[in-house]
Order: C-alpha cells, then structure tokens, then sequence
C-alpha cells in the first residue's frame, strides 16, 4: 500500500487556517495527490468546513475538542484508518482547532495499520502577526504550537508595522529557533518554501482534556439578533472573546460575522453552513474565564 503525505496546519484562533488551507488547495502537487482533508473544530457547528474551498474533496469534520487531545482520539483515527482503507488518496491534510495545544500526531499515527501508511510532511504554524505577542502571554497554546512547528507561517503581516514584525521576529526564533519562516498575507503559502520543509518527532504527552479555562458554544436559532444588543456583547466579552465565527440573522438579513484577534467583520452568509444547518443563526464562539452558561446567555440575551 501506498503512504499518504500527511500535512498539518496549527495556529492560535484567528491565525487564518482556513484561508491558507485554501491556498494549499490550489497547490497543483497536492491537488494532484487528492488529498483527503480532516478539519477539527472545538465547537459543536462545523463552521471552517464549510469555508474550504474545495466542497468536492473527501473531508472529516471532527467537532467538540482538540484530535491532539485524547477526548476525541477514537474520531480521529476512524477517520485515518477509512482513508487509509479507501486507496483513493495520496496525501491528507489536517486543520486543528485553534486551541491544540500539543502536536503528538507521531503517537496517534503509530496505531496498528497506519503507522506504515501515514508520513507526516510538515506541521505549519500559522501565526497572526497582529496578535501572537498579545495572547501568547497569557495563552500556553499559542506559544507551544510554534514550538512543535517545523515551519512558521507569519500571516496578516500587512496589519502591523516594521518595527513590530522585527519585535515579532525575535520572539519566534527564541521560542523556535530552527523553523524556517515566511511573512505572508492572506495565508499564501509558496510552493517552493513548502517543498523545502522537513518534519522533526516530538515527543508529546496526549492531553487528556481541552487547555484550562478554554471553552467553546455553539449557538444554532432561527430567532433573528438584535444587531445592537449583539455588538454591545461583543464590546461586553472583549476580554473574554478569543474567537466568533458563523451566520447570524439580524432581522433585516443572515450576514456571516467573524472576530479575529480585535478585528470584527460582516459579510455574506457562508452558503455552505446554511446547508449544513437548519436555523439561519448558526456560529461558534470560544472564549476563556468565563464559565460556559454566562457565554450562552450572553448571546441568547441577543435575540430580539
């Protein structure tokens, strides 16, 4: 049997995955491979799925936490083993959710039947140039997900200046010293600097839950949101709010909201996610120190 190149993507929240695994899509040597794609989300609703690009591909959406934490360990290797089986793909690629915090695929991949079949390429770290020195302070995940990277993707680097891509530089290569590394915008990833990574083993304990103080809703209503009273909450949860992405009604419209980092965006519904759903209100939010009922509540107080 044939081995299947595996690439993973990681990333804080808001990094841009989804937009570089896009990139990655359009890369004639993956393309030509078909490659099965697996995308993990930490919430319920299936929201980056149903961004990527390539709707014709074979995909795996694994919900409710981390595949590099134990808890959903049996998803992710039902995934692997049935694309092993199938024989139709040569390469794969995998978008963990924003919080994995560990990157100890090697010990997933080392189950019997697979451990001769998969081949991990490169694990790619996505990092928000914007505001990687703002949650890597306080936020273990994004300082250990560019230590484990065998290659660092600076991303949004048309948001911050010259002064602090340099500040931003030295905090990268004293956390990652021998990680190749690329500023980019949009997630454009080049072909050349892709073919020139090479994956190192680590040696990783599997965690046994989500990060600390890590949680995520995922709000499904055909109730239509006061915009206002939405936009307050936002400002209310900024220090709360790591992530917030989906469709939203707001009476007069389903707009498809986003929040990275700071940065807030409206535009047209993700057609694909209203497929998937059957309220027009459908989108996930991830926040820390905030317990899981005053998040939902928060966001139910929204509806008009």
């Amino acid at each position: 049997m044939k081995t299947i190149d595996v690439y993973i993507l990681t990333g804080f929240v808001g990094a841009g995955k989804t937009t570089a695994l896009n990139h990655l899509l359009r890369n004639e040597p993956l393309t030509a491979a078909n490659p099965a794609l697996i995308i993990n989300e930490f919430g319920k609703i299936g929201v980056d799925g149903s961004l990527v690009a390539r709707q014709d591909l074979k995909r795996y959406d694994i919900n409710k936490g981390s595949i590099f934490c134990i808890c959903t360990k049996t998803d992710f290797l039902k995934a692997l083993t049935e694309i092993a089986e199938s024989g139709c793909h040569q390469s794969l690629l995998i978008e963990a959710t924003g919080i994995a915090e560990t990157v100890d695929i090697e010990s997933f991949l080392d189950a019997p039947k697979l451990k001769e079949i998969y081949q991990i390429k490169a694990n790619l770290c996505l990092v928000d140039a914007a505001n990687f020195t703002r949650v890597a302070a306080y936020l273990k995940p994004a300082k250990t997900q560019v230590q484990y990277a065998d290659a660092l993707i600076v991303n949004k680097c048309d948001l911050v200046s010259d002064a602090e891509r340099d500040t931003l530089g030295q905090i990268l290569e004293s956390l990652n010293p021998t990680a190749p590394r690329v500023q980019t915008t949009y997630g454009k990833i080049n072909t050349d600097f892709l073919a020139g990574i090479r994956h190192n083993i680590h040696d990783n304990k599997t965690l046994a839950q989500p990060p600390e103080d890590i949680i995520a809703v995922s709000i499904s209503t055909e109730k239509p949101f006061d915009r206002d009273v939405f936009y307050q909450t936002l400002d209310d949860l900024k220090d709360n709010l790591l992530r917030l992405k989906g469709n939203i009604n707001f009476g007069d419209g389903v707009r498809f909201v986003e929040l990275a980092g700071t940065t807030i965006s409206e535009t047209e519904p993700s057609k694909e996610l209203t497929k998937q759903n059957a309220t027009p209100t459908a989108f996930t939010a991830i926040a820390w120190k905030i317990d899981r009922e005053t998040l939902n509540n928060s966001f139910f107080d929204c509806v008009s």
